[in-house]
């Protein structure tokens, strides 16, 4: 345990001695954020890679088992170490003159491939009914997805001073217990550098920011992190290696999961930017930018917490997790105003009530066949009364007017009780109306649809309304000739 706290510390001072001077490269070179003044350097990855590979080497130095661990470990993590590196580059070259989001997007997936094609590959799927082998295609297909979009959540996550690097140091924390509970030295000790490495650069991105993760930072951290949490948790227990990389990595994958839904709902691509992440709205509601960072690393505690538990899981583990992403999800819903998650709950509460809806439909049908064979008003508003006799309309009116002006004199019907009764019934101040027109021989007349406003979500299609009933009432009313009394 030792070995682990010594290369965390070590970390920790390394990166923090190495910001000052990076950060005066970063100023010589354009490795600038223009966005603030003045502007802030985009130092953050070189940071880490050199604080985390500087501890490593030191304590592998000194502590000989260390230095055996880390030594053997080459063969199973070069694949990752050398897609990091890659990614390392790309993210600095972003840095200092932005590329186009699919060119990068290009660019990782490339990448994701070529670790693929070295070894670091994810075969095998841990479910709950036993392991799945996958394939070549789609084992290379899983592998890119995973390593390239944790990659870009953390990047995706870092938006606002102190975000993503809190994040990404509590997914590392997970990872390093991960490791150690699970018996993985080497992949333990490549956490603790990347987790102290974080802690000594975070007093920089704290806010009010001196320098930024960058590009550089958040996608070689989150490519880092991706690999190191496959390959910690395959070896483990089924639940293991599903529970505790989804929770370590829970706060960025969520982010990136609303941002993609929200994104394709509004009919935008995927690579356009907005401002409307989990600190984006957090900042929206009135939080400031502290207390922004308090929230997001609260949340990313909890969700590591949780990973924690699943390492030896019992009914409390299933229980924590519940109430942790179900009081998530309350407060995003609850304070965040994503409107698309709302409409989505919307859709999921219809698709439930489908079969109702169905029912409804299928009698607006029924109606509009009875409605062709009528051949008076009598039979017209029989009709009506079946349709609508068990409704989801509070008021049902038929009005019947003479001659072509609907202004002109008429006579009304409202629906009691499963039948039209002659009386008139003023709309109120609460309600709202759908008005079916149709045309007789020589006289007009006019379906008004009223319902209470605030009652809860209408199953009948108005489109099917209009589209099948509307022209059967048309279609039935020039068959009636009809004299209409001027008294209403």
């Amino acid at each position: 345990m030792g070995s682990y706290l010594a290369v965390f510390v070590l970390a920790a001072a390394i990166t923090a001695l190495w910001m000052p001077p990076l950060m005066a490269l970063a100023a010589r070179i354009g490795a600038l954020d223009d966005t603030r003044d003045p502007p802030v350097p985009r130092v953050g990855g070189w940071a880490i890679a050199l604080g985390a590979a500087f501890a490593l080497t030191l304590v592998g130095v000194v502590f000989r088992p260390t230095g055996a661990t880390l030594l053997n470990a080459p063969e199973r993590f070069a694949p990752v170490l050398l897609g990091a590196l890659a990614m390392l580059a790309l993210g600095t070259a972003d840095d200092v003159s932005p590329l186009s989001a699919k060119v990068k997007f290009g660019v990782q997936t490339v990448i994701g491939l070529g670790v693929y094609l070295l070894g670091a590959r994810i075969e095998l799927v841990s479910a709950p009914f036993g392991i799945v082998t996958l394939g070549p295609v789609l084992g290379a297909c899983v592998t890119v997805v995973w390593l390239v979009g944790i990659a870009n959540a953390f990047n995706l996550l870092d938006g606002a001073d102190g975000v993503a690097g809190g994040s990404a140091f509590f997914s590392a924390t997970a990872i390093l217990m991960m490791s150690v509970a699970l018996g993985h030295p080497a992949i333990g000790l490549l956490a603790a550098g990347i987790a102290g490495a974080l802690l000594g650069f975070l007093p920089f991105n704290f806010p009010p920011a001196r320098a930024f993760l960058g590009d550089s930072g958040s996608l070689i951290v989150g490519f880092l992190l991706a690999g190191l949490a496959v390959e910690g948790s395959t070896k483990g227990p089924t639940l293991v290696a599903i529970a505790v990389p989804l929770f370590a990595f829970a706060v960025p994958v969520v982010d990136t999961t609303i941002t993609l839904v929200r994104r394709i709902l509004r009919g935008r691509s995927v690579f356009a930017r907005d401002h409307s992440h989990l600190h984006h709205q957090l900042a929206r509601v009135g939080f400031n930018p502290r207390q922004v960072v308090a929230w997001i690393y609260g949340a990313s505690a909890a969700v590591a917490l949780v990973a924690m538990l699943f390492i030896n899981p019992n009914a409390r583990s299933y229980a924590v997790a519940l109430i942790v992403f179900g009081a998530g999800f309350w407060l995003i819903a609850r304070f965040l105003r994503l409107h698309e998650l709302n409409e989505l709950a919307r859709l999921a509460k219809q698709g439930a009530l489908q079969p109702r809806r169905i029912a409804i439909n299928i009698g607006l049908r029924r109606a509009a066949e009875r409605l062709e064979t009528a051949t008076s008003l009598d039979d017209i508003r029989a009709a009506l009364a079946l349709l609508f006799g068990r409704s989801e309309f509070d008021d049902v009116v038929l009005v019947v007017s003479g001659g072509s002006d609907r202004r002109g004199d008429s006579r009304s019907w409202h629906l009691v009780d499963g039948s039209f009764i002659e009386q008139w019934v003023q709309r109120g101040h609460d309600e709202w109306e759908v008005v079916c027109p149709f045309t007789g021989q020589s006289w007009t007349g006019e379906l008004r649809l009223r319902r209470r406003l605030g009652r809860r979500t209408l199953l009948l299609d108005v489109n099917l309304l209009l589209e099948v009933v509307q022209p059967a009432l048309s279609a039935a009313a020039a068959k009636v000739v009809l004299e209409v009394a001027t008294d209403r």
